[in-house]
């Protein structure tokens, strides 16, 4: 099954809770996941916080179900359903976000929170007749999607800037970018690309020990978007490796590469031969933090709701 959002989960919480009886977060959260038959990829989906999103997403739940009077804090971390929450959970229609939003103490806490559940997809405090109200993400998920959104836009201008290079600007960066992933020493040489002359097609060598026993060989090819990389240039490198005697290879290209030179790596039986395209390096360069620097750090905290409840 698909994840519900945390609205998703505000029915069956209130339907667990009209027993009368007052749990605790953890047991809610527990008992709701096992009513919803949540799977096991399910519960295994975490947030970039390291999280986990089913438990988010209920915990947002029981929180705005007690914003809108639906449930009532006994104790911290306690809950119970109300009057109006039973009556509510009585009738047959499911309890959606629109109907936490029929309370007049909901729509004043939607309206005091300076980030609000939203998504691309949600209107708070629709007042035109027939405009309708929903809701995507709650806020600790709104917050992860704009990282991720900006972090997107982030690897794209990476990706502009690079296809931006001259050819031999591209190689003299791509050996910087294996070193930052963790192939090279500190050698002084070991940033160097090799000489034009009798190269045999390897623009730059990366050593992995102080001694230079292992190597990793380059080819980096700046190409225009469309230019793709084939089979025949993979072999050629291919080749390269073999006189070299080589065991690791990489064909970076700001391009990508056609299903015959793909072909050509996987097939490659006496060495590992790695292709990176130019999404992927972007990507990669981001990840690594090659040519980007920090714009600004935000530490977000929330309550450790557990901790309480072990009190």
């Amino acid at each position: 099954m698909v994840l519900p959002q945390w609205h998703g989960f505000v029915d069956p919480v209130l339907r667990l809770m009209v027993d009368g009886q007052i749990r605790r977060n953890v047991e809610i959260r527990n008992l709701v996941a096992e009513r919803t038959e949540l799977s096991e990829e399910d519960r295994a989906e975490t947030m970039s916080s390291g999280e986990a999103r089913w438990a988010n997403r209920i915990n947002w739940a029981i929180f705005d179900s007690f914003k809108a009077g639906l449930l009532l804090r006994e104790a911290r971390g306690q809950y119970k359903i109300s009057d109006e929450g039973r009556r509510r959970a009585s009738e047959s229609g499911e309890i959606t976000y629109q109907t936490l939003m029929e309370y007049d103490s909901y729509v004043e806490y939607q309206g005091s929170s300076k980030q609000p559940k939203t998504g691309s997809s949600l209107t708070i405090g629709a007042t035109e007749p027939g405009q309708t109200t929903t809701a995507a993400a709650d806020p600790s998920e709104a917050l992860e999607q704009s990282a991720a959104q900006l972090n997107r836009v982030v690897i794209d201008e990476i990706y502009g800037s690079l296809m931006q290079l001259s050819p031999d600007g591209f190689e003299r960066l791509i050996p910087h970018v294996v070193k930052a992933l963790g192939y090279g020493t500190d050698r002084e040489d070991n940033l160097k690309p090799t000489q034009r002359s009798g190269d045999k097609g390897i623009d730059g060598i990366v050593w992995q020990d102080a001694l230079g026993f292992d190597r990793v060989y380059l080819q980096a090819k700046r190409y225009s978007e469309g230019n793709n990389v084939g089979g025949p240039e993979v072999q050629a490198f291919s080749g390269a490796l073999g006189q070299f005697r080589a065991t690791k290879g990489i064909f970076i290209t700001t391009s990508t590469f056609t299903p015959a030179a793909r072909a050509v790596a996987r097939e490659t039986a006496h060495y590992t031969l790695i292709l990176i395209d130019g999404q992927r390096l972007a990507s990669l360069m981001f990840e690594y933090g090659v040519g980007i620097q920090v714009d600004k750090t935000v530490i977000v905290k929330k309550l450790d709701q557990d901790f309480f409840d072990g009190f």
